[in-house]
C-alpha cells in the first residue's frame, strides 16, 4: 500500500474486453462508479471485472442465444428504452457485471468498506458482498424483466 502522499490516485484507463456479443467495461468508469479503492493495482481489477462477466454471461446464455437467433449480433443493436441516450439493457448488463465484481472484490479484499477500526471487519465484508451480489441479481432480473420475486417449492 502506497503511504498518504496527499494526491489524487492517477484515474485508471483501458476496457476488460468481453465476448463479441456482450459490452466491453471501461476499467476506469468501473472504478469511479464502485469506489474501488486506488491500493488495488488495474491488472487485479481486470481479472476480477473478467470472471464476473464470465459469470453474467453465463447467466445470460440463453438469453444471447435467443437474440443471435433473431439476428442481432450484439446486445447495442437490440432495441430498448434508452436513459442518457443508453440503452437500458446496456446499463443493466453493466451494473449485473459492476455489482457482481464488487462482491468479488469485497469477497478477497475484507477490510476494502471499514470504516471504524473498531467495527467487525468479517462481517462487514460479508455483508457487503452479499449486497453486491443481490445487486447483481436484481440487475440480471430486470435484464430478463422478471419480478424481483421468485418462490421456490420445497
Amino acid at each position: 500500500m502506497d503511504s498518504f502522499s496527499g494526491k489524487q490516485p492517477e484515474p485508471r484507463q483501458g476496457t476488460t474486453q468481453n465476448q463479441p456479443f456482450w459490452p466491453d467495461v471501461d476499467i476506469g468508469k468501473f472504478c469511479r462508479d464502485y469506489r474501488v479503492p486506488s491500493e488495488l493495482d488495474t491488472g487485479t481489477i481486470k481479472a476480477h471485472l473478467s470472471h464476473a462477466m464470465l459469470e453474467t454471461n453465463i447467466q445470460l446464455i440463453e438469453y444471447r442465444k435467443c437474440q443471435m437467433d433473431e439476428g442481432y449480433k450484439n446486445l447495442a443493436d437490440i432495441p430498448a428504452e434508452t436513459i442518457a441516450d443508453e440503452s437500458r439493457l446496456l446499463m443493466l448488463y453493466r451494473r449485473a457485471v459492476s455489482c457482481r465484481c464488487k462482491a468479488i472484490i469485497c469477497r478477497d479484499y475484507p477490510t476494502i468498506d471499514r470504516r471504524e477500526p473498531a467495527e467487525n471487519q468479517a462481517k462487514s465484508a460479508y455483508d457487503t458482498e452479499v449486497s453486491n451480489l443481490c445487486n447483481a441479481d436484481k440487475a440480471i432480473r430486470a435484464f430478463l424483466e422478471l419480478s424481483d420475486i421468485s418462490v421456490d417449492f420445497l
